[in-house]
């Protein structure tokens, strides 16, 4: 039997693409840009008589991860057709926006092209890794890892004022890269000239929607209005000129406000979700379908999930001061541990088993994106971006949404939406943002991805939450899912039997720990334990005594306060649970495979020397070790802080 050759290639691009994403709008864009590209590559490859093992389901768009596996005699010139095939993809992407601009504002003079051209040309990195015959994909993945630690890649300068949302790329323009004596600079005309600019590309996407079909435009605005509850043939011709005109506006706001300033890649990200430019994109890619293929179905759904009639609700600029602000919840998440499970696999059973976790996980996107009003109870969205990475928003349209609606959503995400019916071979770590109704959507994104990364490193398999005020100032508090999701919970005590499950002796239910609060008076005021601690903290009850340690003074603090509030306010049986120290950090197997979630996370936090077998020696010692105590005090603390205000009535 003749050995497989296996290739990986993957490509990222030069600037944070999804990770510089400020807003929800650029989070699509550029989620489906990514899917579009990887589907590109996976084409590109079976034109060269491979076949692809990951991703699975390539037909499917929308998803699809940025790292592809495949299979067969793939040489170093097939190689570089792939490449070449990417870049030929991505610069019709570039060129399909660009010109859209210049042929609708044509009052402009245009001096921008190079400055596109260069974004068309080194906005990306791609890296391709061939092996050997008998090569693993996991020895690939090895060496497509190498790969990407020579990075090589042509940064892209310029003249002038940056973006207003990454601050990284030179805002995009006209005038951009027009030749002058740098002493004749004048930046308040710069200024004026970029902010008529944007101005004027908002009303014009607004304009064209509005304009879009072969009705009239009074007929489109006639059903905007009946929305509004407005009898349209009431008005005269000059107040149907003025409502046109507001539509506009706000269709064109959805899509670019009038005060940013972006970079050209956060423009193509902005106007690739617009309908006619997908339009115009979908044309442009079929003229050169002879190397591209057929145009994919499905990456049309972009503009209808992104249409301003449905996407209007998430713009968090207001300009009408009046109008209603809520808060609302964020949430981010990723899967844990996948490149160890591939390491745990044979190589007799990987190829099998990587397209299979693979399809699963696509199949979980496909499932997810097409129910998500379902698993979210009709409170808000989510977006699925690919491989194991989604982002969600949960919101009411016309009320504000209680921070107990969004904690009760996210307390089964692990076993009813993550799971499901068909147990994943990883689990998920999640960043959890309750933000406060001023703070700008890409401050709240950003703090999403700190949420997920603050859950990951604290020992993965958990929830972050942050509760972001529109001051800037948060509170944090994470823990495990067993914590608050009773099924997971179920399966951890029985895999683990000093854990058992709490549960309510009046009513026999298993409650969580946050349903498990009672105050003094025997109800759910989190206001008394709230206080207690706010008032414990002062006195510095916590921080215990001054002690030399490494020839360092620090606090040495005790947990028996803590321990004594969860007592008090959680209950003996959740007490029991959490007292014991067994239940405080990770475990994992002999292929370095997390088993069991603790409290507190990895050993390795609080002792550098703890190998993944030797849990047992920081256990013992947990309590003779200052930092792990004033992690479990902190834990108590963050519990308190950030457990009032997810269970407060928001007005």
């Amino acid at each position: 039997m003749d050995e497989q050759t296996y290739t990986v290639i993957t490509f990222a691009p030069v600037q944070g693409f999804i990770e510089k994403s400020r807003k929800l709008r650029d989070l699509y864009g550029s989620s489906y840009l990514l899917s579009l590209l990887s589907w590109v590559i996976c084409q590109a490859a079976r034109k060269q008589g491979c076949s692809v093992v990951s991703p699975a389901s390539i037909n499917v768009v929308q998803g699809m991860p940025n790292q592809i596996i495949i299979k067969g005699e793939l040489s170093e010139d097939g190689v570089g057709e792939i490449k070449s095939t990417f870049y030929l993809a991505w610069r019709i992407i570039t060129n399909t926006c660009r010109e859209w601009v210049e042929e609708n504002l044509k009052e402009w003079e245009y001096t921008w092209k190079r400055n596109w051209d260069l974004w068309g040309n080194y906005a990306w990195e791609f890296f391709s890794a061939r092996g050997k015959p008998g090569d693993s994909i996991t020895d690939v993945r090895e060496l497509i890892n190498q790969a990407k630690n020579s990075r090589d890649w042509t940064g892209i300068n310029w003249q002038g004022e940056s973006s207003t949302l990454s601050g990284a790329d030179a805002i995009a323009y006209p005038r951009l890269g027009a030749s002058g004596d740098p002493r004749k600079y004048n930046y308040q005309q710069e200024q004026t000239d970029i902010t008529n600019f944007y101005q004027q590309l908002s009303l014009k996407l607004g304009e064209v929607l509005i304009q879009e079909n072969s009705q009239s435009s009074a007929d489109n605005l006639e059903v905007e209005l009946e929305a509004e509850k407005e009898d349209f043939s009431q008005l005269s011709e000059e107040e149907k000129e003025k409502k046109k005109q507001e539509f506009i506006q706000k269709y064109g706001s959805s899509f670019i406000n009038v005060r940013e300033q972006l970079s050209i890649p956060e423009l193509i990200k902005r106007l690739i979700t617009h309908r006619i430019i997908l339009a115009k994109f979908k044309h442009n890619f079929l003229q050169n379908r002879e190397k591209l293929g057929e145009f994919p179905v499905n990456l049309n759904r972009i503009a209808s999930e992104l249409s301003p009639k449905t996407f209007k609700d998430l713009n968090r600029h207001k300009d009408e001061a009046e109008e209603k602000k809520y808060w609302t919840g964020w949430f981010q998440g990723d899967g844990d541990g996948a490149g160890k499970y591939f390491k745990s696999l044979s190589k007799e059973e990987e190829e099998q088993e990587t397209n299979k976790f693979s399809e699963e996980m696509r199949d979980w996107g496909n499932e997810l994106t097409e129910n998500q009003r379902k698993y979210l109870d009709n409170k808000g969205r989510m977006i699925y971006a690919g491989g194991d990475d989604f982002l969600g928003v949960l919101y009411c349209p016309d009320r504000q949404i209680q921070p107990k609606e969004c904690l009760e959503l996210l307390s089964n995400f692990k076993s009813g939406i993550w799971h499901g019916e068909k147990q994943k071979k990883i689990t998920a770590s999640v960043g959890f943002v309750w933000a406060g109704s001023q703070v700008p959507q890409r401050d709240i994104l950003q703090h999403c991805h700190q949420a997920e990364q603050s859950a990951k490193k604290k020992g993965r398999d958990r929830i972050a939450f942050r509760v972001l005020f529109n001051s800037g100032n948060y509170l944090e508090w994470v823990c495990p899912w067993w914590v608050l999701d009773m099924q997971d919970l179920g399966k951890v005590s029985h895999d683990f039997p000093h854990i058992k499950v709490p549960t309510d002796p009046k009513k026999q239910e298993v409650l969580n720990l946050i349903e498990s609060y009672q105050d003094r008076n025997y109800g759910k005021n989190w206001t008394h334990f709230y206080q207690d601690v706010a008032l414990l903290e002062s006195r510095h009850a916590f921080d215990g005594e001054r002690t030399i340690v490494d020839e360092k003074s620090v606090n040495n603090p005790q947990i028996d306060i803590a321990l004594s509030l969860i007592k008090i306010y959680f209950g003996w049986e959740w007490y029991e649970i959490i007292a014991n120290t067994n239940n405080w950090f990770n475990q994992y197997d002999e292929n370095d495979i997390q088993i069991f979630t603790g409290i507190l996370g990895y050993p390795k936090l609080f002792d550098s020397q703890c190998s993944n077998d030797l849990i047992d020696k920081i256990v013992k010692k947990s309590k003779d070790t200052y930092q792990v105590r004033k992690a479990f005090n902190d834990w108590v603390i963050n519990l308190a802080k950030v457990g009032f205000r997810l269970t407060e009535d928001k007005k």
